[in-house]
């Protein structure tokens, strides 16, 4: 416990009531790492002052180890934050005795060195707001207490009241500053973190030899089960959180139980989820969202798994960029396969259709109706009536679209399979694929 001990005053003049202040102990080897701070007060106010101020930095120390259990398992940092505690501790009783300068304020390296040390823990930033209100509250207690003991009650109550106002009117700037430290390093831990992990993942893609136990450390993530890759990106004006949509989206397709998201440049993120054990793959319709775009892989298994379904998820992202002028969509690999591999060489395939189509490539709405006339009636197995309740016409006009078609592609009645990559390659190429039923 704090106590603070009066000495017979013995000068004429009545000296401030700081000077008076004593710890409960001898000075220990603290006295080794204190502040600069230390010796001014040891000037000016005695070795009983900076006593004192330990004592309340060991305190303020104590008090935030009881309320953040967290931080009293790490020697290392609850030292740390003792340095600061006393340093804090040291200024205030330097502002509440008049010494040094009127802009004299709480802000110390060894606070900034904490706030910069949760960041690179780690940590939020609410966690080191935390602990400064912890610790200022036994500060201010501290110095309450000791006014209080050591002034006859005529005196203290303007005292109590000076040293109040005075610890209110810093507290706000000593805790802007701490939190403008741990943002800024914050920022520069996040940068180095995010760029370790694009370089190991890089690796990874690369097909390079990798540890994979340090891997996973690194990632935070298990490389082992099965996975499914997503890319993300938006346009210029999105306001979109990515983050948000890639999370929406791997719960839609079963994996809740892990992710990886890594920002990739301006506007893009690549992410993988681990599918839950035992759930079966969703293949149904995926959700979409205004301004962004969302590809997905299928569900691979381990290192190589990984590696794979994020190349599919990529061969998507490139097929859909093909169309400058598409709209935000969500497209999984598995419903455009076949497109992914009939566009592995768009200019090629772009000629491939062009020769097949002949006149029936042409940009005109006639020449639009009847490929997507011929398109159904090719993947309806040729069947009239299903053709004619999808475009809502009667079978007649299908049987004319459908031999107008084949007649201005110059189609001779084999088989139509090239006819049918074709079509789909003019679709991807030219018009609205994810239109199509």
């Amino acid at each position: 416990m704090l106590t603070v001990l009066g000495p017979d005053r013995k000068d004429a003049e009545v000296p401030h009531w700081t000077y008076e202040l004593s710890g409960a102990r001898a000075p220990q080897p603290e006295g080794e790492w204190l502040s600069p701070d230390a010796e001014r007060v040891r000037e000016a106010l005695g070795d009983g002052a900076v006593t004192w101020a330990v004592e309340v930095g060991q305190d303020i120390a104590a008090r935030i180890a009881r309320k953040i259990p967290a931080l009293a398992d790490e020697a290392a940092v609850m030292v740390a934050i003792r340095r600061a505690t006393t340093s804090t501790a040291l200024r205030a009783l330097m502002m509440v005795a008049g010494l040094g300068e009127s802009d004299t304020t709480l802000a110390s390296a060894e606070v900034d060195e904490i706030a910069r040390d949760f960041a690179r823990r780690g940590m939020e930033l609410d966690d080191l707001l935390r602990t400064i209100r912890v610790g200022y509250a036994v500060l201010a207690a501290a110095f309450l207490d000791a006014a209080t003991l050591l002034l006859p009650p005529t005196e203290s109550s303007a005292e109590l009241r000076r040293i109040s106002v005075l610890l209110f009117e810093v507290h706000d700037d000593f805790t802007a500053g701490a939190a403008s430290a741990f943002i800024a390093e914050q920022s520069v831990w996040a940068a180095g973190v995010s760029a370790a992990r694009f370089d190991l993942v890089n690796q990874i893609l690369g097909a390079e030899d990798v540890d994979r136990v340090h891997a996973e450390k690194v990632l935070g993530y298990p490389l082992a089960g099965p996975h499914i890759a997503l890319v993300a990106w938006g346009g210029p004006h999105s306001t979109q959180d990515l983050r948000t949509v890639v999370d929406t989206v791997l719960q839609e397709r079963g994996t809740a139980s892990a992710s990886l998201v890594l920002p990739v440049g301006l506007q893009t993120v690549w992410a993988w989820g681990t599918v839950r054990p035992g759930s079966s793959p969703h293949r149904g319709a995926l959700p979409t969202f205004d301004d962004v775009f969302v590809t997905v892989g299928e569900t691979g298994v381990g290192v190589e798994g990984f590696r794979r379904s994020h190349a599919e998820a990529k061969a998507v992202e490139r097929l859909i960029r093909l169309h400058p002028g598409r709209g935000p969509c969500t497209v999984a690999h598995e419903h455009v396969a076949l497109e992914v591999l009939l566009l592995s060489d768009p200019d090629a395939a772009d000629q491939f259709a062009s020769r097949l189509l002949g006149p029936l490539a042409q940009r005109e709405p006639r020449m639009a109706e009847l490929r997507s006339t011929l398109r159904r009636y090719l993947d309806m197995d040729h069947s009239l009536s299903k053709v004619a309740a999808a475009e809502h016409i009667s079978k007649n006009t299908v049987t004319y679209r459908v031999h107008k078609a084949l007649n201005l592609c110059g189609h001779s009645g084999e088989t139509t399979t090239d006819l049918r990559a074709a079509l789909r390659i003019h679709e991807w190429l030219r018009g609205d694929p994810l239109a199509r039923e």
